[in-house]
């Protein structure tokens, strides 16, 4: 029982002498350490905070060195083993408690700063494996308590940022921890079983080496071959433990071959130790793995010298530090710079430009109706057609050009050096080309369209927010105007932005104070030109700018997700207006135009059936209106046009033929009107192309029992050819431009529709 006890004292004296005399060499890394995370976070986060963690750092490794002293000064530190022991551990926990406040003290807002205080951290943890690597309790807790820190502030941050980047760090970390555990058992162990036998500890070596992956290499000055250990060859891929020099640096990656020769050169000269990190060729042929090597001279009793090398495999390392660099600066769908990287690289292109007195331009894009193929092919389709239109600008810009996803379906190139506009016109016409084609994503085929700003420097803005906004100014100046097209920013566009701003903030009191006005166009049946029904238009009248054209309120709406209390306020005004007609003897049919996003609202065909009961109206009294586009998915288009037409409510398809739909798919339609679009009759009598799709639309739809009604209707010509193909119901201007109410009573007789007939 004696000599257990004592053999256990002795373990513990030799921990103490390893233990206190790594502190001087902790202590100059740590102070290292904390002057560059003084000096690179203090600026980001607070220089207070960070000078008042410094002299924390100050504090508890000053402390710690004085122990060390006393310690090596101590003729009772052989017989006051645990006091000196609780002594050491009482520091360390300190140290890292003071490491673990800069998670608190520190962190920086910036993502790209607070993935490098973390890899700081890391690599603090990682240290505890060279300065505490005796006692195995002791490094796991300096290992866990700054984990905990880390994991506890990401968490707590709560954003989908954050909780990736605590992932990963905990992958990270508990790798650290798994190495820690092992190597301070095996170094317990070792102290352990120092009087056992030489082949014993060097299996315990061998066990740590592997472990670890390390392994170490012995080079004798006098020859020209390492001596490598068992590991480290397995770890190379050398069948022979006796290595050659030239045959050792054939494997070492090619740019990384003469900083390793500077190293070992040095080593020889130098009475410290020298590390490096380099790329090794592995046993896997082709494949390179991240090596940390570090390098001592040692000399025997007999004055001959040989050099000692400590290698470890941090391949592993490396990756999950990768990943979290790539988590930061790069988008996980498109592999493109994200917003943060975006924004970083641009603000070092102007301080780049403005040195060279270059001119470069920012292209803002906006992959058009993206939300549509989303909601209707599935968001596996949707991330697939972002991957190709990302492709798609890489093949179309430069390579030293950036491209970023903004988010969504938001993406940004910054065209570095561009001497002309002409310049920036031709690449943006190769962006175009992915336009000029449908592209196919599985069985879904999908016509894209594109609206695009362009910006330039110095031109039209010097700051990199500035330049953002002025591109983006410029792509929704497109959008407004049409989409699929691009343009150049000019400051009328920033009047527009304004006006923009202004009419979104009327339109949210708009509602309340009663300000939409519905108005009715005449859709007219044929021959007998009698006025059968109409259709239900939005007016806003503006107490200051009087009426505002709908297609600036409507998109407006859209945007700010007004349109569904939009939406609601038509079919009620419209139902109401539709009892009065009936009070007074007028049975007229009602069509209303629904948005694609309130059509597939919850609860959208209940509020309709309800509204339909609350004003006495029959359901088939009431056509709801939606756009070609919601037709792409049948099943969701399908499921809420059942509910409704199953009630009597009648389904009209708005602008049928500009959309995804194709005459393929007539019979498969939940809908009994079709409206054929105005860009189609425009273009009758005279343009062949227009009169044989109208003719094949007319005879196909009427073929399979749909009602059609001609849109944009303008002129005696096109009513008369329309006629001819025996169109049942013709709506536009060449009849009536939308009236409000009351002018529509003077038309329910036919009076000013019959003289229409004759040109």
């Amino acid at each position: 029982m004696d000599t257990t006890v004592s053999r256990l004292e002795s373990i513990r004296q030799s921990q103490n002498e390893l233990l206190y005399k790594g502190i001087k060499f902790s202590a100059i890394g740590t102070f290292a350490a904390a002057f560059v995370v003084v000096f690179t976070f203090g600026p980001v986060s607070s220089q207070f905070a960070a000078w008042m963690w410094f002299g924390l750092i100050t504090l508890v490794y000053g402390a710690r060195l004085v122990d060390s002293y006393l310690f090596h000064h101590s003729k009772t530190a052989g017989q006051n083993i645990r006091q000196w022991q609780r002594r050491f551990n009482f520091g360390a926990f300190n140290s890292t408690c003071v490491w673990a406040s800069a998670m608190w003290l520190i962190y920086p807002q910036d993502p790209a700063y607070q993935v490098l205080l973390i890899l700081v951290l890391g690599g603090v943890a990682g240290g505890a494996l060279a300065s505490l690597p005796y006692d195995k309790a002791i490094s796991n807790i300096f290992q866990f308590v700054i984990l905990l820190s880390v994991e506890t502030r990401l968490l707590m941050e709560g954003d989908k940022f954050s909780l990736q980047l605590a992932v990963y760090s905990l992958f990270v970390f508990g790798f650290l921890l798994s190495c820690g555990r092992q190597v301070g058992k095996n170094y317990t162990d070792l102290l352990r079983l120092r009087q056992d036998s030489q082949e014993t500890n060097l299996t315990l070596i061998r066990t740590t080496e592997r472990m670890a992956r390390m392994g170490y290499w012995q080079w004798d000055l006098r020859s020209d071959s390492f001596q490598l250990s068992e590991n480290l060859a397995r770890m190379w891929g050398f069948s022979s433990r006796t290595v050659k020099q030239s045959e050792w640096l054939s494997r070492v990656h090619r740019d990384d071959v003469n900083r390793v020769k500077r190293v070992m050169t040095a080593g020889q000269e130098l009475a410290g130790e020298a590390a490096i990190e380099y790329r090794m060729l592995g046993p896997a042929s082709g494949v390179y793995h991240d090596m940390n090597q570090i390098t001592k001279s040692i000399s025997e009793s007999t004055g001959e010298t040989f050099l000692l090398g400590t290698v470890q495999d941090i391949t592993e390392l490396k990756s999950a530090e990768h990943k979290i660099y790539k988590m930061a600066y790069y988008d996980e769908l498109t592999g493109l710079s994200n917003r943060s990287h975006f924004q970083e690289q641009l603000r070092q292109q102007i301080k780049q430009a403005e040195r060279r007195r270059e001119m470069f331009a920012v292209v803002y894009i906006d992959l058009d109706d993206f939300k549509g193929v989303n909601d209707s092919y599935g968001h596996e389709c949707g991330d697939r057609y972002l991957r190709s239109f990302s492709d798609h600008l890489r093949r179309s810009v430069r390579g030293s050009d950036l491209i970023a996803r903004l988010g969504g379906d938001e993406f940004c190139v910054v065209l570095n050096d561009v001497k002309d506009r002409a310049q920036v016109t031709r690449t943006i016409e190769r962006c175009f080309e992915y336009t000029k084609k449908t592209v196919e994503i599985g069985n879904h085929r999908i016509n894209p369209k594109l609206s695009v700003g362009i910006s330039l420097y110095p031109d039209d803005a010097n700051e990199a927010d500035d330049l953002l906004k002025t591109a983006d100014m410029a792509m929704y100046s497109v959008k407004q105007n049409g989409k699929q097209c691009y343009a150049f920013y000019h400051t009328q566009m920033a009047s527009d932005t304004v006006e923009r701003v202004k009419i979104e903030a009327s339109l949210r009191e708009a509602v309340e104070n009663d300000e939409f006005e519905l108005w009715y166009q005449p859709k007219v049946s044929m021959p007998d030109c009698r006025l059968s029904g109409v259709e239900a238009l939005i007016r806003w009248r503006h107490p200051e700018r009087g009426l505002v054209p709908p297609d600036l309120f409507i998109s407006t709406a859209e945007r700010v997700g007004m349109i569904g209390e939009i939406g609601e306020w038509v079919l009620q005004t419209a139902c109401r207006q539709q009892q009065l007609w009936k009070a007074q003897g007028h049975n007229l049919q009602m069509a209303v135009n629904i948005s694609g996003s309130h059509f597939i609202a919850d609860g959208f065909s209940d509020f309709v059936l309800e509204n339909l009961s609350a004003y006495g109206v029959q359901p088939g009294e009431l056509e709801i209106e939606i756009t070609e586009s919601m037709t792409r998915d049948p099943e969701q288009h399908g499921r809420i046009s059942r509910a409704l037409r199953s009630a009597g409510v009648r389904i009209a398809i708005d602008d049928f033929g500009t959309g995804y739909s194709s005459l393929s798919v007539l019979d498969k339609l939940e809908a009994d009107t079709l409206k054929i679009d105005r860009s189609f009759i425009s273009g009758l009598p005279g343009d062949d192309s227009s009169k044989l799709l109208v003719q094949a639309i007319m005879e196909l739809s009427l073929g399979l029992g749909y009602d059609v009604v001609a849109e944009g209707v303008e002129t005696y010509e096109q009513l008369d050819y329309l006629s001819s193909l025996k169109c049942p119901y013709i709506q536009g201007y060449y009849f009536s431009k939308p009236v409000v109410a009351n002018e529509i009573l003077a038309m329910i007789d036919g009076f000013g529709f019959k003289d229409k007939l004759a040109a």
